[in-house]
């Protein structure tokens, strides 16, 4: 969204870290996101989506293995989840099912799952939200865990909505919840001009 509503003046705040969905923005899946697109542009041969296509059925069949798999009692996709879960730690028949590079892609699959199942559910309010108004006048100082970098530019550029707000270049998703909360909080969003 950045490159598209705010341009490309510093690119070097061009971060994951501020993408919507960062959680899921990782260089172990990039093949996974990017090589079907390549493939429509021409970019990618059929060869290189084959082995795709083939990789992606072995990561869901391991998938299927890890979460009807038991050990102690316990699925190994939730196992996985764990911190302290190492894949050194599986039966040594089961490890056989595939790859350590398919293992270790449902590992953090697994490890990501929850924190990218809330990402998403607050992209979605976010979306939601973005017509929510910014009360006129409102002082951005009061709003405690907002940068100083991000008070000033809201008060510079004074946004009605927080739409507005998340398309003002440095502004982040984590600011824009911020925000957002603390209006709900206190009451602040309907009708409310007052500071």
């Amino acid at each position: 969204d950045d490159l598209v509503t705010k341009g490309a003046e510093e690119p070097y705040r061009m971060f994951t870290s501020r993408a919507e969905n960062r959680l899921l923005l990782r260089q172990d899946n990039a093949d996974q996101r990017l090589t079907p697109r390549a493939f429509e542009i021409g970019l990618a041969g059929p060869d290189r989506l084959a082995a795709l296509t083939k990789k992606l059925e072995t990561l869901g069949n391991i998938q299927v293995v890890a979460e009807r798999t038991r050990l102690h009692g316990v699925s190994i996709a939730q196992l996985l989840k764990r911190p302290d879960f190492r894949l050194r730690n599986l039966p040594t028949e089961i490890a056989a099912l595939a790859s350590a590079e398919i293992w270790d892609l449902l590992e953090t699959d697994c490890k990501y799952a929850g924190y990218a199942v809330r990402q998403a559910q607050q992209n979605h309010l976010v979306a939601q939200r973005s017509n929510d108004p910014i009360p006129g006048g409102f002082d951005f100082s009061r709003i405690r865990g907002l940068r100083a970098e991000t008070r000033e530019k809201l008060t510079t550029l004074r946004p009605t909505t927080l739409g507005q707000a998340a398309r003002i270049s440095g502004i982040t998703p984590a600011d824009l919840s911020i925000i957002r909360i603390w209006l709900s909080k206190n009451s602040l969003y309907a009708n409310n001009s007052t500071s």
